[in-house]
């Protein structure tokens, strides 16, 4: 399909185009690059967050990197500790998720800088549910804070994905097999992010704030964050473990009622909260918290203004959505097909973001981005009078249980998918939307991309629209109605037309005498009047007068 595209894009699919500014978003996003950005560096010296820490002796410093960014951010620390001339002992654990494919590399690689007295522990833990390599990576993680003195400065570097890599269950209450089974749980519950993380965090020795408390002998605590859920909380990454924790006992005992999670919590967790003897997390007014900074490196905000520029340098007229999609999935694509419909004319290019919450069947190969994807080609289904493109993609190069980072739709995904005898509702219905989408070549793969800052959503409107030789029927009992106008149905149709003989034109009408005016029920005549006589003149306001019988 010829987009009408001037400049760079121009000749190049809608797929190509959706997909090169996807992918140069996502780059910008390198969290390598945040950390080099966020810590400066001088010799004897690193700064973070306004903070100096000396790179000299004495004292130690214990460095924790977790989460799906792990490696890069570490390795860009690494280089800033080189340029400083470090000479200070450093002590390092690195928890990072299994990846088969190598990652998406921002740019060039020079060689590994070298630093002086520097101990790696690097562990391979599961994602998304916790399992060996997640406890090991706890109880490290649980050693190494324990160890900080009141010379160390620890420093850790957090990124999505880190709850289920770094795992501790909270002894005596929680043993690790149950920790495992509740992740689970958790996962299919259909609950917000936050409010899984409330649950999490309290049922943890390493998280909300645990392992701050850890180390609350140490001179300094720095974290460095790349946000993967809402900006304004963007403590919870990982479910904070090195930052206070906002949320309360309370909030887990309502968390826990209003989603239905007590029978899948451990008996001594509920006796704990009935006698008032389950512990806290840190909070913020806490004293372990005064010498701790935060500096938060990246989020979503940062990957759809990348998306944006993208889309302005090819020429197009590129806006974003100022807020994050949260919501059920349901929502989501009704919010874009509702964007599609009231597009205005023209190429335009709409970047929206966030993580919508969904529940796919077990057992197929999915995500929440290819869910998104082909649930809105499903209520497109004949409604569309424009054409449009929609790509939806996690920023971390794999989405759910697939390979892939997500998908391509657009107005005629439903006609191709039919030609090739695949249909949509029965892969929808089993979670097997990778397949559907990797037969179509409609299937988006990046590999792992070092990041993660939630999914992205790009709709291309204003795009020539190919005419269809007949309808897509619709399943039995699916509804139709416009996405512009509430309640719209479709008008019947019209009934032959057929030349109708004009009828005489009607007879003159007879002259009458006119009608006779009746008179008022409220006004009656006068009997002097009827009788000819002259009236008898009105009485004067406030007279007395006698009512004639």
């Amino acid at each position: 399909m010829d987009t009408g595209l001037r400049g760079e894009a121009g000749g190049r699919t809608p797929r190509e185009i959706l997909w090169a500014i996807a992918e140069e978003a996502i780059r910008s996003c390198d969290a390598a690059r945040a950390v080099t950005r966020a810590v400066g560096a001088e010799p004897g010296r690193i700064t973070i967050g306004g903070r100096p820490i000396r790179t000299l002796p004495p004292g130690r410093l214990l460095v924790l990197a977790c989460g799906k960014a792990a490696e890069p951010m570490y390795e860009a620390f690494r280089a800033r500790l080189a340029v400083a001339e470090s000479k200070r002992p450093v002590r390092v654990l690195v928890v990072h998720p299994h990846a088969t494919d190598k990652p998406v590399a921002a740019g060039p690689v020079g060689p590994r800088p070298t630093v002086s007295h520097e101990q790696v522990t690097a562990i391979t833990a599961e994602h998304p549910v916790p399992g060996k390599g997640s406890m090991r990576a706890g109880a490290a993680a649980l050693r190494l804070f324990a160890s900080a003195r009141s010379g160390d400065d620890v420093v850790a570097l957090v990124s999505g994905g880190g709850s289920a890599l770094l795992a501790a269950p909270l002894v005596p209450f929680v043993t690790p097999k149950e920790k495992e089974r509740l992740h689970r749980i958790l996962i299919v519950s259909g609950a917000p992010i936050g409010a899984i993380n409330t649950v999490r965090k309290h049922l943890s020795a390493v998280k909300g704030g645990r392992l701050a408390f850890l180390a609350r002998q140490a001179k300094s605590l720095s974290t460095l964050i790349v946000c993967d859920v809402d900006l304004e909380r963007y403590e919870e990454v990982a479910s904070g473990p090195t930052v206070p924790d906002r949320t309360t006992l309370e909030d887990l005992v309502g968390t826990v009622s209003r989603y239905g999670l007590a029978p899948a919590l451990p008996e001594r967790v509920l006796e704990g909260l009935r006698g008032g003897r389950f512990p806290e997390t840190p909070k913020p007014k806490d004293p372990i918290f005064r010498r701790a900074k935060s500096v938060l490196l990246l989020s979503n905000l940062d990957l759809r203004n990348a998306a944006v520029r993208g889309g302005l340098a090819r020429g197009l007229s590129a806006e974003a959505m100022p807020t994050e999609i949260t919501g059920p999935v349901d929502e989501a694509v009704e919010m874009v097909a509702r964007a599609i419909e009231g597009a205005p004319t023209g190429l335009r290019l709409l970047v929206l973001g966030g993580e919508t919450r969904t529940i796919p069947p077990a057992g197929g190969q999915g995500g929440r981005a290819q869910d998104l994807a082909l649930r809105l080609a499903l209520r497109m289904r004949n409604l569309s009078v424009r054409g449009w493109a929609f790509v939806a993609t996690g920023s971390d190069g794999r989405d759910g249980s697939s390979p892939a980072a997500g998908a391509f739709v657009d107005a005629s995904t439903l006609e191709r998918a039919r030609a090739l005898d695949l249909d949509p509702e029965k892969f929808l219905g089993r979670g097997d939307s990778y397949r559907f989408f990797h037969r179509l070549g409609d299937a988006f793969v990046t590999g792992p991309t070092s990041t993660n800052v939630r999914d992205l959503f790009l709709l291309l409107t204003g795009l020539p629209r190919r005419e269809r030789t007949e309808p897509i029927p619709s399943p039995a009992g699916a509804r139709t109605p416009s996405v512009v106008v509430p309640g719209w149905r479709p008008a019947p149709p019209l009934a032959s037309i057929r030349a109708v003989r004009p009828a005489p034109p009607p007879p003159p009408a007879t002259t009458k005498a006119p009608a006779q005016r009746k008179p008022s029920k409220t006004k009656r005549p006068s009997k002097a009047k009827d009788a000819g006589e002259k009236p008898r003149p009105r009485p004067r306001r406030g007279a007395r007068t006698r009512r004639r019988r």
